[in-house]
């Protein structure tokens, strides 16, 4: 059976020497895998490879909270018309959220906070489901996200606490484990206590390589056996699963 990918950055400058072999690899060990935007260049970069291979890979879109920060009222309102000019193209808004591991500053948070809302609020319009970042800033990333009507929302390499990942469940949301679980005490107990039908996998590629290299999409692979390790169940269980999962929050 292939893996999946739920989130990656394959437009990163990191695979630019290989994309398209790496691609070519994916293709012959992998079903599909979506590409994440984070920041206008990287938003376009997810839409062009979608585009070019329709069917295997797709993409998301949004503004990742750091870089949100960095731009300005006009670049932001210009990239919030560029999503939904091309909501066609895509299959969720993200990554976007809140960052509290690198801003510390509390007016930054402050527009952080403010500018999720708009993307959320965005994601409401358009029917589409979100993909969160939420570093050292869970608990008020899924208390914001509770008061919005959202088609699905996945907690993107979430490493909050157990009551925090608890109460996302409570919500309907999905718990997104990434490759960090090979060396993550705190993921494998996350993994063990997240019911399956919640789960989801991702690498965030070319970043979390167990081998602290260039992470690739198909390492995915890695974090299946590590969830079936820590539940103490088959790995084709949590890849059926896990595929099942995504397919239904992407309409895939």
């Amino acid at each position: 059976m292939k893996a999946i990918d739920i989130h990656c950055h394959i437009q990163h400058e990191k695979f630019a020497p290989d994309r398209e072999e790496v691609i070519e690899e994916a293709r012959q060990k992998m079903e599909f895998l979506i590409v994440a935007g984070a920041n206008p260049e990287w938003n376009r970069g997810a839409i062009t490879l979608s585009e070019a291979h329709k069917g295997f890979i797709y993409s998301v879109i949004g503004m990742q909270p750091v870089d949100c920060v960095k731009r300005t009222d006009k670049e932001f309102e210009e990239e919030i018309e560029f999503i939904r000019k091309n909501a066609k193209k895509i299959v969720g808004i993200g990554e976007i959220g809140l960052d509290y591991h690198w801003i510390k500053d509390e007016k930054e948070r402050k527009i952080q906070r403010e500018r999720f809302e708009k993307l959320l609020s965005l994601a409401e319009e358009l029917k589409l489901p979100v993909v969160i970042h939420s570093w050292d800033a869970e608990a008020e990333a899924v208390e914001m996200l509770s008061k919005h009507k959202l088609a699905a929302v996945v907690m993107h390499c979430f490493s909050g606490p157990k009551e925090v990942m608890e109460k996302a469940l409570t919500l309907g949301y999905y718990i997104s484990f990434s490759t960090a679980i090979a060396f993550s005490k705190t993921a494998k107990k996350l993994a063990r206590d997240c019911p399956l039908e919640r789960m989801v996998v991702e690498t965030d590629a070319p970043y979390l390589d167990p081998a602290k290299g260039i992470n690739m999409p198909w390492n995915t692979a890695i974090v299946v056996k590590k969830i079936a390790e820590a539940k103490r169940i088959d790995e084709n269980e949590v890849l059926l699963k896990v595929i099942e999962n995504s397919k239904k929050i992407f309409c895939i």
